[in-house]
């Protein structure tokens, strides 16, 4: 062996040494301290802080915190019932093995109230924190530097999700606005035949919207309800019923009313009755009607609730429509 070889063969050694010093990639072990945190828009839900124990190779000190109260769908899309003052749980046990770190967290009200995690490394800056629960799939964290303070200004009345932002597309606003301008001025003078050709493209558009994930606000999606309501098939409109009760539930209150609408144009579609009686009809006689309706399975408090007119002033709005309302 030459002394080259030689050197090289001795540096190679120290340098695995120094890698493998207490049992596991070192530089690996670091990675995990830190402030790493669940996000729900700009709101911080959760949040782990990571600090490497003294004295100790491979573990860690430090504490979750979170909401004391909060429901979550299995695979952690979406998060409601967000309430109660932030609970910090402190770290009292964990352990590395390769890119995850098992750590267990105390109730600070109950000591002997346990819950077990698993954070794991992923990208540069990301993590998955799992909780030792099958039917819960991982949550996405993010590292973040700083301090970190979780949010208490939920509403606990609505549901949060992870790609929650304030900001509703620009697209999803220009075609909504193109659909309604389409249905201005007197109901008879509009060429309902080139507007059933601009619904068709406008619609469309919509769908591939929600094929790339683009729309992510309540109001984006309460857009794209009316779009879908203004098609001409049963799916038409079963999909504005539920993109109007995705708008519901990310905080838009007034897609109540389009939610109701496209049910009861879903079921005229079908050759069932309407419930609400949301949908107005013109005869050839130019009679207005809204059958067939069964105006007896939803009480006007229902109505009311859902934003809809009471069966009192439908009457009116069938005066309305027999006068030339519109569509």
């Amino acid at each position: 062996m030459n002394r080259l070889t030689y050197v090289r063969l001795l540096c190679l050694s120290i340098l695995l040494s120094a890698v493998f010093a207490g049992g596991g990639f070192a530089a690996t072990t670091n990675n995990f301290a830190g402030n790493w945190v669940l996000k729900l828009g700009n709101r911080v839900l959760m949040a782990v802080v990571l600090e490497p124990a003294p004295g100790s190779a491979g573990s860690f000190t430090g504490w979750l915190a979170r909401p004391r109260h909060f429901k979550s769908s299995g695979a952690g899309e979406f998060f409601s019932g967000i309430q109660g003052p932030v609970v910090r749980y402190p770290i009292v046990q964990s352990s590395a093995t390769g890119n995850c770190l098992a750590f267990t967290t105390r109730n600070p009200a109950d000591k002997t109230d346990r819950d077990h995690f698993r954070l794991c490394l992923g990208a540069p800056g990301h993590a998955t924190l799992g909780i030792d629960t099958p039917t819960i799939e991982p949550l996405p964290l993010a590292r973040v530097k700083g301090p970190v303070t979780v949010a208490t200004d939920w509403n606990s009345a609505r549901t949060y999700f992870q790609d929650e932002t304030s900001v509703s597309n620009p697209e999803m606003r220009r075609i909504f606005e193109a659909d309604q301008k389409d249905r201005q001025g007197a109901f008879g003078k509009i060429d309902w035949a080139m507007v059933s050709i601009r619904d068709a493209a406008h619609r469309k558009q919509v769908r591939q919207l929600l094929a790339e994930g683009k729309l992510h606000t309540g109001k984006d999606f309460l857009r794209a309800a009316f779009i879908f309501q203004h098609g001409g098939t049963p799916d038409d409109y079963l999909l504005a019923h539920t993109l109007a009760m995705i708008a519901v539930a990310r905080g838009e209150g007034d897609a109540i009313w389009i939610a109701a609408a496209s049910l009861d144009r879903y079921l005229l579609s079908i050759h069932q009755p309407q419930i609400y009686g949301t949908q107005f009809m013109t005869k050839p006689d130019g009679q207005a009607t809204q059958e067939p309706y069964n105006r007896h399975l939803i009480s006007d408090a229902l109505r009311h609730d859902l934003g809809v007119p009471s069966q009192a002033e439908q009457k009116v709005q069938e005066k309305q429509y027999e006068k030339g309302g519109g569509k």
